[in-house]
């Protein structure tokens, strides 16, 4: 079996490094401390065999969707489109909108008003053919 670091599993299995961590230590993945080449001690996971299924997999498959998000923690302003949703090593979450802003702080937007939402996000949305909700 394959043996990864978690930000390599997250993105192998398409889950939050938040959600590797927690099938760890629930027993669903294996993981093992390994020297790496510059002598420095990490976690490494186990790759699971193709068509493995955990809890945080079903509930992350489940929670519902929105591209629409907030830029700021007051949730003024306009709402935006995620175009990109980065992380840093660090695993900070960075959100790159549609009308080009950048943003490493960002909320849900949960209630729509056409008045809130941002009109270069909303026009690029529409000509790339992107869904609205």
């Amino acid at each position: 079996m394959e043996r990864v670091s978690i930000r390599e599993a997250s993105l192998h299995l398409r889950l939050p490094t938040s959600s590797i961590r927690q099938c760890i230590q629930d027993g669903e993945l294996k993981a093992f401390r390994q020297t790496g080449p510059d002598g420095r001690i990490s976690w490494v996971v186990e790759l699971p065999q193709a068509g493995w299924v955990s809890a945080a997999m079903s509930i992350e498959v489940e929670r519902p969707f929105s591209p629409w998000w907030w830029a700021d923690r007051d949730r003024t302003g306009n709402v935006h489109y995620v175009e990109v949703l980065s992380t840093s090593v660090w695993e900070e979450v960075f959100s790159k909108f549609l009308c080009g802003l950048n943003s490493d702080d960002f909320w849900l937007a949960k209630e729509l008003s056409q008045v809130n939402l941002c009109p270069e996000c909303l026009a690029q949305a529409k000509a790339r053919d992107l869904p609205l909700t």
